[in-house]
């Protein structure tokens, strides 16, 4: 992987591997539909929903070891 990359994900994970960046990424994901659906009758706050989601999906992505990825993968 791109030493780069790698980098950034260092820092992801210096930020969010922390009592306080727990408890941030835990209120992200209640605040953002982490484990709901983002559905809405309105195509563009769905979109808008969806979004925010994915917003949180890469901060998650960037804390997760890509080892922790290729098992979910082959699951």
């Amino acid at each position: 992987m791109n030493k780069e990359i790698e980098e950034l994900k260092l820092a992801y994970r210096r930020t969010f591997n922390t009592e306080d960046g727990a408890q941030v990424l835990r209120d992200l994901k209640r605040r953002f539909s982490f484990e709901t659906t983002t559905f809405s009758s309105d195509p563009y706050e769905t979109a808008f929903n969806e979004g925010q989601r994915a917003a949180l999906l890469l901060i998650i992505r960037m804390l997760s070891d890509q080892k922790e990825l290729q098992n979910e993968r082959s699951s």
